[in-house]
């Protein structure tokens, strides 16, 4: 049943006069006619009689203009009800990289968001690996990430990343440790042990990511501080897990610590360190500034607040 014909029969009920509800609905009388009818023919009965010579609405034209009233205001609260929601609610994807604290502090910002904005509705939308990258949210495939940064042998703590595009905002989050993968074709595989001589000369297998060229430059200056040379390798990867797998002979990758879920936690990939020197990382919270929305500018104030509770 057309809602329209509806409202234009309870214009038409004011007045019983086809021609008088046609000028104020601004239709012609024809077809304000053609749309009762219509009605009429769904109700299965005679909305109006003529009595004496005028027109006045039948027992089933009464009842039915009660009922048309009913659901046309159900229509417009339903519509107005739809709208305001849709204004308030959004949805943000996130990359995670699987990294349990982060996991935990999404959870615990999206717990703060919807206490704190009750008429608020976020939706969050947790992407692979491929999508925790500067690339990513910069691009627009992903709305918010976690991102890790090796830190230099001689830097220290960094506030922000090394060259942040326009449009993509960021925080830092914690502190992690860089550590390294191999595969089962490594054939320091089974050692219980690995010291950073023990990898002199094997490649280290990484993405093509500006960020994965930069911790290859990082990652020599700290083999080089303890005499040892690799060569890092910058492969284009949808998905950093792809090269966990590519890997051959004497090759070796590197893995943000504490994730251990997935392939990283199969029994054909080794995650370690060496006995030589631990690599912090500081990881990072990134979003892109335009995409986010309204609903995810409070989120992202959420976050720091989660994060400050734990400092």
């Amino acid at each position: 049943m057309d809602t329209a014909y509806l409202r234009e029969y309870i214009e038409f009920s004011r007045s019983l006069n086809f021609a008088q509800a046609a000028a104020d609905l601004f239709v012609s009388p024809p077809t304000l006619r053609a749309h009762i009818h219509a009605l009429e023919e769904e109700v299965g009965a005679p909305l109006t009689v003529k009595r004496v010579g005028q027109l006045e609405l039948s027992p089933a034209g009464r009842l039915f203009l009660k009922r048309a009233r009913a659901i046309v205001k159900l229509v417009e609260e339903s519509a107005e009800e739809c709208r305001a929601l849709a204004e308030a609610s959004s949805s943000i994807v996130v990359g995670t990289l699987d990294y349990a604290p982060f996991e935990e502090l999404l959870t615990r910002a999206l717990h703060a968001f919807r206490r704190d904005h009750p008429d608020r509705c976020l939706e969050m939308l947790m992407a692979s690996g491929a999508y925790a990258n500067m690339e990513a949210v910069e691009s627009g495939k992903a709305d918010l990430s976690i991102f890790v940064q090796v830190r230099r042998r001689d830097g220290g703590e960094e506030a922000l990343p090394d060259e942040l595009p326009a449009g993509v905002g960021a925080f830092r989050f914690s502190e992690g440790e860089c550590r390294f993968w191999m595969n089962r074709s490594c054939p320091l595989f089974e050692c219980d042990r690995v010291t950073a001589a023990d990898l002199d000369g094997f490649t280290m297998l990484l993405g093509n990511s500006a960020n994965m060229e930069r911790a290859g430059r990082v990652l020599i200056e700290w083999f080089a501080g303890v005499g040892v040379a690799v060569e890092p390798d910058n492969q284009p990867c949808s998905n950093y897990l792809d090269l966990y797998l590519s890997g051959t002979g004497e090759t070796f990758g590197i893995a943000l610590g504490g994730v251990r879920s997935g392939l990283r936690a199969s029994s054909d990939i080794k995650i370690f360190a060496v006995d030589d020197f631990t690599v912090p990382c500081d990881l990072y919270v990134i979003y892109n500034e335009e995409r986010i929305g309204e609903n995810g500018k409070l989120f992202v104030d959420c976050l720091k607040e989660s994060i400050s509770s734990l400092e």
